[in-house]
């Protein structure tokens, strides 16, 4: 397991949710814990901060914080969110840093490391769902290559010779076998990294239905951030950030209003109104390379109400 877990763009994360007062607020992905303990640093004594991750490892780590304004609740955050938004509750900002905590990577028992060898899980929460082993030892063949491509930005030509790697050694148990697997089919040629991190990434993101729990969570903080509430994701592969990005285009009603006006004068109706797309520093990265692939977004919840859609939802 890993010793000393660090939370990426902190102090970046910390100013874009701008905590204070009585604000409350949610810690989407709780981790390690970084985040949630800095956010408590900055809010005043009638704030509130809630942390929500389905890890069950993650709960442990939260029951060492020792503050009255702090709870926590395990389970996906998409379906926990969605609760929030039933039981009628409002809040001033919530957190989103996806991908995997240092702890998950590190411990080889969880098998999401392509150079530590363990069982071949990736999953979550591993008390459900299918494992990475389940999912690759069935699935056919060309929808292997798809998830490659579509969830590890794998070429498509090495996605088909990934895939009829995989089929050919079928069953495998162990992330060593995957790795091993992805060696053969593609070599070790320098193309800026192993490339059996990009598979991983692929069959992690697919068996945790990752983006799917993303699209649902970022449509229930639309409906739990009250006005001016501040939605802030951090990023760490292309397809998180695309549908980040495309989330919050998608809300900005093409308002064409400077970001410095606090409300929409342009009559767009935007839901969301974009902040600023920050990246790692080159000092962090240099002290914490898993920072490298990481982006910031920032949106603010704007005053307007949501369409009512067809089936009244």
């Amino acid at each position: 397991m890993a010793v000393n877990h660090v939370p990426v763009m902190l102090e970046e994360a910390v100013s874009a949710l701008a905590p204070s007062g009585a604000d409350t607020m949610v810690d989407a992905t709780f981790g390690g814990g970084g985040h949630a303990r800095r956010i408590l640093d900055e809010l005043g004594p009638n704030g509130r901060l809630m942390g929500i991750d389905r890890d069950p490892d993650a709960e442990n780590r939260a029951s060492g914080i020792r503050d009255e304004r702090f709870s926590f609740r395990s389970g996906a955050y998409d379906e926990i969110l969605w609760k929030m938004v039933e039981e009628g509750e409002l809040v001033d900002a919530i957190l989103f840093d996806l991908g995997l905590s240092s702890y998950q990577v590190d411990e080889a028992a969880r098998g999401f490391s392509y150079v530590r060898e363990g069982p071949l899980d990736m999953r979550m929460d591993p008390n459900s769902g299918v494992s990475a082993a389940d999912f690759l030892n069935t699935v056919e063949e060309g929808e292997l290559a798809r998830v490659l491509s579509e969830r590890g930005d794998v070429p498509h030509k090495e996605a088909r010779r990934v895939a009829r790697e995989i089929s050919r050694r079928r069953p495998l148990s162990t992330t060593l076998d995957l790795a091993d697997a992805v060696r053969d089919a593609l070599g070790w040629v320098e193309r800026g990294g192993n490339p059996a991190k990009r598979v991983f990434q692929a069959v992690r993101v697919f068996v945790n239905d990752e983006v799917g729990s993303l699209q649902r969570g970022l449509e229930a903080a639309e409906r739990l951030l009250a006005p001016g509430g501040r939605l802030v994701a951090i990023t760490f592969h292309s397809g998180e950030d695309r549908a980040v990005k495309r989330f919050i285009s998608s809300r900005e009603g093409r308002c064409v209003c400077p970001p410095e006006l606090p409300v929409c004068v342009c009559g767009a109706r935007p839901v969301f109104r974009r902040g600023a797309v920050r990246s790692p520093s080159g000092r962090e990265i240099e002290e914490n390379p898993r920072s490298a692939s990481a982006r910031l977004r920032l949106a603010v919840r704007t005053s307007e109400p949501l369409e009512i859609e067809q089936d009244g939802s």
